[in-house]
């Protein structure tokens, strides 16, 4: 029986939504409505967990059921451990009234984020003086893993690949353990995953901001000590939220805690110059509070042309929105313009902030492709890009985690302020229905949100005590995080790892040398971007740097790499330029390339939804080291675009799959993006002409229009 309907089964019998269903796999809701139609399939794991909840449904009836074990010792959402009577009751923390030197200081000896520096690199490797045992079977299916679980929560990262998914490969390729490598280690989840599961990971990351992380990501701290560190920090700058954050109820007219403001841009007509507030503009209400928008377009209050928002210059942001919860009943949220009080308040802040000096940032944005907006917008040092009262409040945040003692408490309440990221900022776009996103670039919007700082570094510190309680707590393998460019390994010997994992910069995607400045000013530490793979014009780095880059990366892969073991690598574009940069390199350095899957993360970006350009599903590229040269494959004739579009179309498809959007109001429609990786994986694998994902995307509407005329397919120029 297919996943597909034994889910079918188990919303019927149990009468279940899919979004029911979801939640007790753990899963997204789109990967259920994907996995039910067939569009995708579960990895192995879920799999068995929907044979598990299969049976328990036929077994009884009248089920009664509850969020199924953690899949490879990363549990989701819904499984939270709830407090007792029986609990103990939290330890002492008490504030030195001296600050420590900056957090990084206790964590990093040299480049190794270990106290014994290189020496705990040697003591692992020699607890793995022999090769373990490899498999040399890829797994039969691709790859399918969410993002809603306490770890993938727990902080902020550009990319992370869910640790879940790692962990299956791991236990597929080395069943009896060994020692794993992630060369691009990004926020650490090749750590978590290996850790989880009794791995020991060496971690090499060029940002010492990621290093930070991933340091964190992999390190262990009693629940309850971390819990009380919290408690002890937001104990200690009470006077100050109250100050900062207090409004009065407008229905009961006590004091109450503002919980986020929502601040407008005012804009001048590109037509008659006329200024005005765009918030009292740019609003359209639906029935339900998702339907609620900030139009794109309306017309000038002055001269009615229509105006484009993107386009419109900027002034001054200006408080228009206050949110709190008081004596509505079940406390619910309200909204309201903001009090004469409340504008008062904030003219004081702002006139007099009450700033903790030297714990704040002041540092100049350099040149870059992800700064050049907020400069442009006048946030052209990192203190700009806070309001006044949200860089109080970080400013005494962060002094008072360097009050904090043990050092190791202070660095994971350090975590919890890096988790904080843009969300608390003024590049954190307002949304009527909540919530705020950590995105990959730094855009300024219109209309932005400043959350409370306080609730939203103790909601934060919540979902990482989650992740403490649920994955940290069972750590079993060790882990060391390596400050160092993946172009040159020189700690490690030759063949001396059992495993290469990792998910390597996407090309020009993501410039993360950049998107971490944020954080790094904080630290006070900041990322060497000289050997930083990626293509970027202020770096004066294109596809040809991007590819020598990756080239002396993979060399150094495979050098230290063990032979017939494998180099497992997560990467997806939509540029054919950088796919065959990445294939050239893979294959110059030494490897085989013997198997493509795709890598369902399950929750796409909305931009992965709606955008024609953005490639969806990564790939997952099965690299095997060979045990002799003459082991590596010769790659096959390179085939033409029509040969490689058109044969893969009429070959493998009867139906093509399709795109439900169940978040965004469009009609179902052909999923490209998953015909595109798969298109990538045969064309990768032969070594075939590539092409990009807009022009994928025609070559396929021309095959299906030519299919619905009848034509035969007529050849598609190769010379885009």
């Amino acid at each position: 029986m297919t996943a597909a309907t034994m889910m079918k089964e188990i919303r019927s019998k149990a009468k279940l939504s899919q979004a029911s269903l979801a939640q007790l796999l753990g899963a997204s809701l789109v990967s259920v409505n994907r996995w039910e139609r067939g569009a995708s399939a579960p990895s192995p794991a879920q799999t068995e967990q929907i044979k598990r909840l299969h049976k328990s449904v036929a077994d009884s009836q009248s089920p009664t059921l509850f969020p199924l074990p953690a899949i490879n010792g990363f549990q989701s959402h819904g499984i939270r451990k709830q407090p007792t009577l029986f609990d103990p009751p939290l330890p002492s923390i008490e504030l030195s009234q001296n600050v420590s030197p900056p957090i990084l200081t206790s964590l990093v000896n040299g480049k190794f984020f270990d106290p014994d520096g290189d020496n705990s690199v040697k003591r692992m490797l020699e607890c793995h003086h022999s090769p373990a045992t490899t498999i040399h079977q890829s797994p039969d299916s691709g790859m399918s893993a969410g993002k809603n679980t306490y770890t993938y929560d727990a902080h902020t990262y550009h990319t992370k690949v869910p640790p879940q998914g790692i962990a299956e490969l791991l236990l597929h390729y080395l069943p009896n353990s060994g020692l794993v490598l992630d060369p691009f280690a990004g926020s650490g989840m090749t750590g978590v995953a290996a850790k989880a599961n009794g791995y020991d990971c060496i971690l090499n990351e060029l940002s010492p901001a990621a290093c930070f992380i991933a340091n964190r990501f992999t390190s262990y701290i009693e629940p309850k000590l971390f819990e009380a560190g919290v408690k002890a920090v937001i104990d200690e700058l009470h006077s100050l939220r109250d100050y900062l954050y207090t409004t009065t109820c407008r229905e009961c007219g006590r004091d109450t805690e503002i919980l986020y403001t929502v601040w407008s841009y005012r804009v001048i007509c590109n037509h008659c110059e006329h200024e005005f507030l765009l918030w009292d503009y740019c609003r359209k209400y639906g029935k339900r509070v998702r339907d609620h928008k900030i139009l794109g377009e309306f017309p000038c209050p002055s001269c009615r042309v229509t105006l484009k928002k993107s386009t419109l210059q900027r002034t001054t942001a200006e408080p228009v929105l206050v949110g709190y919860k008081c004596c509505k009943s079940g406390q619910q949220e309200v909204t309201h313009p903001l009090s004469a009080s409340d504008l008062e308040k904030l003219r004081e802040i702002e006139q007099n902030p009450p700033l903790a000096e030297g714990f704040y940032p002041r540092t100049v944005l350099p040149e870059g492709v992800n700064l050049r907006q907020p400069a442009k917008h006048g946030l052209d040092r990192i203190d700009k890009f806070y309001t006044p009262r949200s860089l109080a409040t970080m400013s005494h945040l962060w002094k008072t985690i360097h009050r904090v003692q043990p050092p190791e408490l202070a660095a994971y309440l350090a975590f919890v302020f890096t988790s904080l990221y843009q969300r608390v900022t003024r590049l954190s776009e307002f949304r009527f229905w909540g919530g705020s996103g950590n995105t990959a670039r730094f855009n300024v919007p219109y209309i932005f949100n400043e959350a409370n700082v306080f609730l939203t570094f103790i909601r934060k510190a919540k979902t990482i005590q989650d992740h403490l309680e649920a994955t940290a707590t069972s750590y079993r393998g060790k882990s060391i995080v390596v400050q160092n460019s993946a172009t040159s390994l020189d700690y490690l010997p030759d063949e001396s790892v059992d495993l290469i994992f990792t998910d390597p910069p996407f090309g020009a995607n993501i410039n993360y040398s950049e998107m971490n400045f944020l954080w790094e000013s904080w630290l006070g530490a900041f990322t060497d971007n000289t050997n930083e793979a990626i293509i970027n014009k202020v770096q004066g780095k294109d596809v040809a740097d991007y590819q020598r880059l990756m080239t002396q990366s993979m060399r150094e892969c495979f050098r230290v790499l063990r032979a017939g073991h494998w180099l497992l690598l997560v990467f997806m574009n939509s540029s054919s330029e950088v796919w065959s940069s990445l294939r050239a390199a893979i294959t110059e350095a030494g490897f085989t390339i013997k198997k493509i899957d795709t890598f369902d993360k399950q929750h796409g970006t909305f931009k992965q939804f709606v955008s024609e350009n953005t490639a969806g599903f990564d790939l997952v590229l099965h690299c095997l080291k060979p045990e002799t040269p003459s082991q590596a494959e010769a790659q096959t004739t390179p085939t033409t675009l029509q040969e490689s579009v058109f044969a893969f179309l009429s070959q493998t498809y009867i139906t093509l799959p399709t795109t439900v959007y169940l978040h965004v109001g469009r009609e179902e429609e052909i999923d490209y993006r998953k015909l595109y990786s798969n298109w990538l994986s045969q064309s990768l694998l032969k070594d075939a002409v590539l092409m990009d994902f807009a022009q994928f995307r025609i070559a396929v509407s021309r095959w299906l229009e030519q299919k619905r005329n009848g034509n035969s397919a007529k050849p598609i120029k190769d010379n885009w």
